[in-house]
């Protein structure tokens, strides 16, 4: 009898089926390759060490280079291989989550925009050392990049199952508030920032979800050192900041929002008809702040 009175779910687990392994990104392999080749000793921070190494005047200074040359060599702690290892684990979490389309796509345009950065010497680019930078970027040209595909007919083929039943999510859930003609407004979280930029990408390209949904991103304002400057560059791929995100989201002029955990607390943000955890939440507690922002 209970059950007359129950409208919809709460809480509502979707499952989907993984990522075959053999879906490949051919950009995630050429990128692998690339850093598969190459030599520590040819790092001009490595060089550098080097010649300080033999510079020193006393065995204190000897001593203290020698150790960070040992620990740079050992542990390939240099700011580009870094770098670049930190853009292969960023493309492979999001060729597992989004497919290899948006893993193809992710490293073309972290490849595209940190060639535009450096012929201006503009933002993060500015700060690395010349020597640094023509060594990035040297190794970037080298990565054997193909074009992604613009046809939405082929970019599907290409995303993964977690990807199209999210769709299909959003389409269901919209269709319930039109016929309330109620308006649809709603929040998906994603933990990774990166896999927010590429998801919100593929929503904006499919003809029936543009249709229906007006997407914006949030992220947050990250100052982790664990974070490396190198990947802070798909910040210059959102298209609004944070405030005027949110602003068209209160207003109707967005009804979906792809948001890091930054929106589940600290941020004035209206309640909205739908949350959709893309990825399960850490804890209880993450789980209840973003089910309470429906």
């Amino acid at each position: 009898e209970l059950a007359q009175f129950v409208h919809r779910p709460i809480f509502k687990h979707v499952p989907y089926p993984l990522l075959p392994a053999a879906s490949q990104s051919q950009n995630l392999v050429a990128l692998q390759q690339v850093i598969h080749d190459m030599n520590i000793e040819d790092d001009p921070y490595v060089i550098s060490l080097r010649k300080q190494l033999t510079k020193a005047s006393t065995d204190a200074q000897r001593n203290r280079v020698d150790q960070k040359l040992s620990k740079t060599i050992l542990k390939k702690d240099t700011f580009t291989h870094k770098g670049l290892r930190d853009l292969e684990r960023a493309a492979a979490d999001i060729w597992q989550d989004l497919g290899p389309w948006a893993s193809d796509w992710f490293i073309v345009t972290v490849i595209e925009q940190a060639i535009a950065a450096s012929s201006v010497h503009s933002g993060i680019m500015a700060s690395w050392q010349d020597k640094e930078r023509a060594y990035l970027l040297d190794h970037l040209r080298r990565i054997s990049t193909v074009p992604y595909s613009k046809d939405p007919k082929e970019i599907m083929e290409r995303l993964s199952p977690k990807v199209r039943i999210l769709m299909d999510c959003l389409l269901e859930e919209e269709r319930n508030y039109r016929s309330q003609e109620d308006p649809f407004s709603g929040i998906i979280f994603v933990k990774r920032r990166d896999v927010v930029i590429a998801l919100a990408d593929i929503l904006g390209r499919m003809p029936l979800m543009k249709q229906h949904f007006q997407v914006g991103c949030l992220l947050g304002s990250s100052s982790s050192t664990q974070r490396h400057a190198f990947l802070d560059i798909t910040r210059t791929l959102l298209k609004q900041t944070a405030s005027d995100t949110l602003r068209d989201f209160s207003i109707g002029d967005k009804n979906v929002v792809v948001s890091t955990a930054v929106a589940e607390e600290g941020i004035d943000i209206q309640a909205c008809g739908c949350v959709i955890r893309f990825d399960p939440p850490d804890n209880m507690v993450a789980y209840a702040q973003s089910r309470g922002r429906a």
